[in-house]
């Protein structure tokens, strides 16, 4: 979710505040998964998946981008002004370490499980990465200075994304990055008055207009596969720490309800690859020691059906992601680990619950701090 983790800390919702500051970028080096697909010389168009919701779902709205807005880039294209290198592999997530008291963003191999070196080095509190759908950009939260940045994904040419937030953005979160048109970003921002409001930029800050959802307090935006909707959850309550989930079309209409967790909260929705389906996180209850614990479920995007549980609720999972191919699903836990502790590690579960989750990263130093970034959101 898009919040500042505190190491050893439950996360339940919140806010990355992220006051537009300038500041210099560090190159970095990418040890492991660089991707051996190659580069079009000319935009492609996107695959974009069938509508998992049938035609009264959201996700069949038209794309709310006016016309003066530049043209689409390709999901297979570079985004142009963006820092880029070669991609990496789609075994490859990005996912903040904590090691020696030193926070990086690095790659891990999610076949090996080896960590590779830091992406920024010398970077201080890179958080929340999102990557591009080519796989070869990031933007990331900065902590400690909040700020949003942009960076190729071997860490080279780190720098601000943009020098002016939207209208009324006091603070923003971090935003999701539409897999159609890759100059555009779904971004949360929260208002003079306290309320969250969300809007659709460019790349490169422009405007390109509010989403209206009529709730008090949003967060946890993500991007359907075809572009034309989004998944958050919301709240009628300001400051609240999450909700029910929603799926809007981004040209509008009201948020249709997917989710319903009674008395609790439901938190960090994203999609399948397909569109088809969303997991998320859901407060579970407590553990036998009386801490909070959340639990991953999987539901069909057009809120039919009753959510399937993902994990089993004995810790705090939290922040899922689908891999690229969708058969399996990335998420950072406190549940026990290989070294014998409940420090936060990034696991992986297949998609469809059939084995166990499996930590990465085992053996090597370092503690999980931040949401993982491996399909798009």
């Amino acid at each position: 979710m898009a919040i500042l983790s505190v190491v050893g800390a439950v996360v339940a919702a919140g806010v990355v505040t992220a006051f537009v500051l300038r500041g210099g970028g560090t190159a970095g080096t990418a040890t492991i998964g660089t991707s051996s697909q190659t580069q079009p010389t000319a935009p492609t168009e996107s695959a974009a998946s069938s509508n998992p919701s049938g035609s009264s779902s959201p996700s069949s709205s038209p794309s709310s981008s006016p016309s003066s807005s530049p043209s689409p880039i390709s999901a297979a294209t570079p985004v142009p002004g963006l820092p880029h290198s070669a991609p990496i592999g789609d075994q490859v997530l990005l996912a903040s370490r904590v090691a020696n008291g030193a926070e990086g963003l690095f790659q891990l191999d999610t076949v090996s499980g080896q960590v590779g070196a830091p992406v920024l080095s010398g970077t201080p509190g890179p958080q929340f990465p999102v990557l591009s759908q080519d796989r070869g950009s990031i933007i990331y939260v900065q902590a400690g200075t909040n700020t949003l940045r942009t960076a190729a994904v071997d860490g080279t040419a780190d720098r601000l994304l943009f020098d002016t937030p939207p209208a009324d953005c006091q603070n923003y979160f971090r935003p999701a990055w539409n897999p159609v048109d890759q100059t555009e970003l779904a971004l949360v921002c929260t208002t003079t008055g306290g309320s969250s409001a969300l809007n659709l930029v460019g790349v490169d800050g422009t405007e390109r207009g509010p989403v209206s959802t009529g709730l008090a307090t949003i967060d946890d935006v993500a991007f359907s596969p075809d572009g034309k909707s989004l998944a958050y959850w919301g709240s009628g309550s300001q400051g609240a720490g999450g909700g029910r989930i929603y799926v809007q079309g981004t040209a509008g209409g009201a948020p249709v309800p997917i989710t319903d967790p009674g008395t609790g909260n439901d938190a960090d929705p994203v999609f399948s690859p397909d569109g088809s389906h969303i997991v998320f996180r859901r407060a579970a209850g407590t553990d036998a020691a009386g801490g909070p614990t959340s639990r991953l479920y999987v539901v069909n995007a057009d809120g039919t059906g009753e959510p399937t549980p993902l994990t089993d609720g004995t810790a705090v999972d939290q922040d899922p992601i689908y891999s690229p191919d969708g058969t399996q699903v990335a998420f950072k836990s406190n549940r026990p680990n290989a070294a014998g502790t409940n420090d936060n590690q990034i696991w992986v579960v297949p998609a469809d619950g059939s084995a166990s989750p499996r930590e990465l990263g085992v053996g090597t130093p370092g503690v999980a701090d931040g949401a993982p970034a491996w399909g798009h959101r």
